[in-house]
């Protein structure tokens, strides 16, 4: 790997002349430890939140398990010196736990070695395109991952307008599929503009359809985990998925406010009917060196599963952080979670959060919050016992960071969350009898220097 990295360096400086191409590197060195958590299976994996059975990820015993893992970012923009044109390629190196199989234990040596991102960004007519595998965004709350596609984003006035088509699954083609045509496949088409009403102010409108014309009930399919219906369970199946949005921002003076807006309609296999939809909400003042700023949305859920209506609202494939919640979101050691999404299951979310930053130095940065947390649709499922129960309380979590400037691009940090469960959460409890029993906690650092 070392070599390979030092011959493509040489290579690159010695063309770079005769091309006339300016080469930048770029990388993100992430070292993440979870230095303690008494439910150390809530954590195990990424995205127990969305399990259809009882996963019994919380035990009446305490069990903690001390774990560093990295995850290391590279890349390089290859750039003709006018900027008309410009490659993008990056590799990653990601989750591998000290001492895990063949990549952390002894000796090394593991083949991880991954592309995050390979494309080319160039003008076209006034605006730019990207095409291939990049870091595409809708919405953090409905779509900001890395997919593949075309990206197409031009001026308008005082915004611009971006056009994209993105295909997230591909069907196989395969002898047994005889009906196998490429509207198959998962494609998104979407639209946004965005502009700028007044000073301070910035709104977006967007559309987006995503689509297949893969298998009906009548077909055979036997339909998704409707307690997870985003990203994966969409694939093979017959789908329209329309999102209409209204986002923005607005800052005057300390005052600042950002905010969310979404409605999804469509159907699923020609006999499930989408309606979901999704409202956040940011209020902030900064005073002095501080920030005060409270949140809320609200995600629907769906309170029958067996009707013909699907009512939860869905996202495709986001990173929800602990800016919302160390507990249920992506901490600092973002490979191992409990929810991605802002909702549980197919039962949607509401999020009432508080939460003050302060910049106490110039190197130095301090924050503590307190969110109460429930479902938009009760969980119900059956106890230990076989007795029905049902509940939407998630708790009341409260979470505290500290930030440190190492040296100018490298930042070490420590964050800690502390949730009292609510009894929705008995439903992933071991000892599951309608009642909350054990609170949930975890401490995590990690020392990242980026340039």
């Amino acid at each position: 790997m070392k070599r390979m990295w030092i011959a493509l360096v040489v290579m690159l400086s010695m063309a770079a002349p005769a091309l006339a191409v300016d080469f930048t590197f770029h990388g993100d060195l992430n070292h993440r430890f979870r230095l303690y958590t008494n439910q150390v299976n809530f954590f195990d994996g990424a995205g127990n939140s969305w399990q259809s059975m009882h996963k019994k990820a919380i035990t009446e015993e305490d069990n903690n398990d001390l774990m560093g893992e990295i995850k290391y970012r590279l890349w390089t923009e290859m750039a003709s010196d006018d900027g008309a044109i410009k490659g993008v390629y990056a590799i990653e190196v990601g989750g591998i736990q000290f001492g895990s199989g063949t990549d952390g234990d002894f000796s090394g040596d593991g083949v991880d070695v991954e592309t995050r991102w390979a494309y080319t960004d160039f003008a076209l007519g006034s605006g730019r395109a990207k095409i291939g595998l990049q870091t595409f965004t809708v919405n953090k709350f409905i779509w900001q991952e890395t997919a593949t596609g075309i990206d197409y984003s031009v001026p308008v006035g005082n915004g611009n307008v971006e056009l994209a088509w993105m295909r997230g699954y591909e069907r196989p083609h395969n002898d047994s599929d005889l009906d196998h045509n490429d509207f198959d496949d998962l494609d998104a088409l979407y639209a946004r503009y965005n502009f700028s009403p007044a000073e301070g102010m910035k709104m977006g409108l967007f559309a987006l359809w995503q689509h297949s014309d893969g298998d009906t009930l009548s077909d055979g399919a036997t339909g998704p985990n409707y307690n997870y219906v985003s990203r994966g369970g969409f694939t093979n199946l017959d789908m329209d998925l329309y999102t209409l949005g209204f986002d923005g921002t607005l800052a005057a003076g300390n005052f600042f406010a950002n905010w969310d807006l979404f409605y999804q309609f469509g159907d699923l296999m020609e006999e499930v009917d989408f309606a979901g939809y999704f409202g956040h909400v940011d209020l902030g003042a900064k005073m002095g060196k501080g920030k005060l700023m409270f949140t809320t949305w609200y995600a629907s859920g769906d309170d029958d599963a067996t009707d013909d209506d699907y009512d939860a609202f869905v996202a495709t494939d986001i990173d929800i952080n602990s800016e919302y919640s160390v507990v249920l979101f992506e901490g600092y050691t973002d490979d191992d979670y409990f929810a991605e999404a802002p909702y549980l299951m197919d039962k949607g979310m509401i999020l009432f959060r508080l939460g003050y930053d302060h910049q106490t130095t110039d190197k130095l940065k301090v924050g503590l919050s307190a969110a109460y947390l429930m479902t938009a649709e009760d969980i119900e499922y059956l106890d230990n016992n076989g007795i029905a129960r049902s509940d939407d309380e998630i708790g009341v979590e409260v979470d505290a960071y500290v930030s440190y400037k190492l040296f100018s691009s490298t930042e070490v940090a420590l964050q800690a969350g502390y949730l009292m469960t609510g009894d929705a959460m008995d439903y992933y409890e071991v000892d599951c009898d309608g009642s909350a029993d054990e609170d949930i906690y975890i401490i995590n650092s990690r020392l990242r220097y980026s340039f």
